[in-house]
């Protein structure tokens, strides 16, 4: 897939997990080394970070999903982490193809209060899946 068209497909990716949940704040899509190559706020939306610290988060958040890779052989591959926080939802979903550079991260904040694991289960994997 050339760079145009992998690009195109991560916005394209993150306009459509936005659009399966009103809670969904944003949906991101990071690389394997944590850099943000799309993503895409709910309209009207008024971020809690600015843009270097939402690029700080991606490299943070795939770091850890990578660190859970210790001890995948005895408990199994990680397919999604989530963490509550007080003004907000986060989800880190691992996207891994098993081709070089192929392995990317979903990234998606949801409204305090709302039913994360539901609608990453329900909805977010199954695009992913497409």
């Amino acid at each position: 897939m050339s760079d145009s068209k992998r690009q195109n497909f991560f916005e394209s990716l993150c306009r459509q997990i936005l659009g399966t949940d009103s809670s969904i704040r944003f949906a991101g899509i990071a690389n394997k080394f944590g850099r943000l190559v799309a993503s895409k706020y709910r309209v009207n939306l008024v971020s809690l970070m600015n843009k270097e610290e939402t690029e700080q988060y991606a490299i943070q958040a795939v770091t850890r999903s990578l660190l859970r890779e210790t001890f995948e052989s005895k408990i199994g591959k990680l397919r999604f982490s989530v963490s509550y926080y007080e003004e907000l939802i986060r989800a880190t979903i691992p996207c891994l193809t098993g081709e070089e550079n192929g392995d990317f991260y979903v990234l998606v904040s949801f409204d305090v209060g709302s039913d994360a694991v539901s609608v990453i289960e329900k909805k977010i994997i199954q695009i992913i899946k497409q």
